[in-house]
């Protein structure tokens, strides 16, 4: 439990270096399972406005598939699947209390595509700082001194 507690810190959470680089990967999970077969299952909990869509699940992907590869890494061995729980308003009852509707949503990883997008983030990080372009929605933000 107490591991759990620093996992679920948002300023610690569950931590890996790459050895080459010396970058950090860190996650904080919401929550994991242990279904008997010594195997460990993340689980998310998500709350939304609306219901959900066919394809909700897929925008969590990539936090899913880093949370096991993070647990991997730090030796231990997770399911090739993990959970959502999407927590979604349905009213207000008198003593101000929210009822929620939940959808549960299994969820299958991909570790390999884990450990690319990690590399891929430590060339970015590694590489010269790209020139901004009119066309990049992230660069207006950005104001660079001269």
């Amino acid at each position: 439990m107490d591991l759990l507690k620093v996992w679920r810190n948002n300023l610690k959470g569950l931590q890996f270096v790459d050895h080459e680089s010396k970058i950090m990967l860190r996650g904080a999970v919401d929550e994991l399972l242990h279904n008997g077969s010594g195997k460990i299952i993340t689980l998310d909990f998500k709350t939304r406005g609306f219901a959900l869509k066919e394809d909700t699940h897929h925008h969590y992907q990539n936090q899913l598939n880093l949370y096991n590869f993070l647990l991997r890494k730090n030796g231990y061995e997770t399911e090739d699947y993990s959970y959502l729980l999407f927590f979604m308003p349905e009213a207000i009852n008198e003593t101000g209390h929210f009822v929620f509707h939940t959808d549960l949503v299994k969820v299958k990883v991909n570790i390999e595509h884990a450990e690319h997008l990690f590399r891929k983030a430590i060339k970015v990080v590694q590489n010269e700082m790209p020139n901004s372009s009119k066309d990049c929605k992230f660069c207006k933000w950005i104001t660079l001194p001269a």
